[in-house]
Parts: structure tokens; sequence; C-alpha cells
């Protein structure tokens, strides 16, 4: 009985030491891609950060079915579920956290929009990005910038830009 005991604590062990190796190399993956300057990214002109308040000159808000981070609210823009922000509300504040689209309308700073091909993504943003897989679309690109603590994804679906998120880094 005490062998039994014994070795399951060493397969525990060993399943703890991999995991964290894992997340360790990706990690240490992610610090040895170069940075890319994000400072002045955003989607359909809505930039990280800001209060939501300032861009409703221009676009509804509404609330989106999507709950999936607790103390943060996801709207969707112009009414469209396929465009959405994330916001914090804190002191009647609506900070911008996340800016995510999968409508072909929506584009980044340097235009690439739903559709785009790989290559002109990489032609626009430059060979200093992050390449994940993923089991939702055929993989994920992303770019980081360090220095701002932002986050740009690009999800690829047969090798043309099929979602684009723009998110604080580690939210």
């Amino acid at each position: 009985m005490n062998k039994l005991k014994n070795k399951k604590k060493f397969w525990v062990l060993i399943v703890i030491v991999i995991a964290i190796v894992c997340i360790m190399g990706f990690k240490f993956y992610e610090y040895q891609t170069k940075t890319t300057d994000l400072s002045g990214e955003n989607i359909d002109t809505i930039y990280l950060l800001d209060d939501m308040k300032s861009y409703e000159t221009n676009h509804r808000f509404s609330i989106s079915k999507d709950v999936s981070h607790p103390g943060y609210k996801v709207y969707a823009i112009d009414n469209n579920e396929n465009k959405r922000i994330t916001v914090k509300n804190e002191n009647k504040e609506n900070t911008i956290y996340r800016i995510e689209t999968f409508d072909s309308s929506s584009k980044t700073s340097k235009n690439v929009s739903i559709g785009t091909s790989e290559k002109d993504l990489i032609s626009a943003y430059g060979k200093s990005y992050i390449e994940r897989s993923s089991d939702q679309t055929d993989k994920i690109i992303e770019y980081v910038d360090r220095d701002k603590n932002i986050l740009l994804s690009f999800f690829i679906y047969k090798n043309k830009v099929d979602g684009i998120n723009l998110e604080v880094k580690d939210f």
C-alpha cells in the first residue's frame, strides 16, 4: 500500500514538473521574440486603456452575452456581436482592456482586416511574432509589446486572418 502511494506521488510530481516546464517554455519563447511597438495600435480607431465613454458619439455599445471575465463587462460595438470591447468597471470608469473583432469591416492601424492573407499580415507587422497552435483555428500569430504591455493576436484560418484580438497583456 505504501509503494502505491509513493508511485502516485511520483507521477503527480512528474505531471506538475512537465506542466511547469511547458508554461515556462512558452514564456521563455515569448521573451526570446523581439518586442513590437504597438503603442499606436487600434481596431476601428478604438484604443486600449481609453475610457469607453469617449467613443459613445461615434459608436453604440450594447451589453454582450459573454461573461468570460468576472469584474469586466463585454459590449458589442454598434450592436454587432462580432465586434466587441471588454471594459473594467471601476469607480464609474469604463477602461477598455480588450478589443476583438471577427467582422470583415474592421481594420487595425495597419489596415489588416478579416480576409487579409498571412503573408500580407507579416509584411505589415514584421517577423517578430509568436506562432501558437489553436484548437479553434489553424494557428494564432501574436505580436507582443512588452514595454506597453500589449498583445495583438491574429487568428489564422486557411492562410487568412479570421479574427483579431488587441488586449492588455496578461488580461
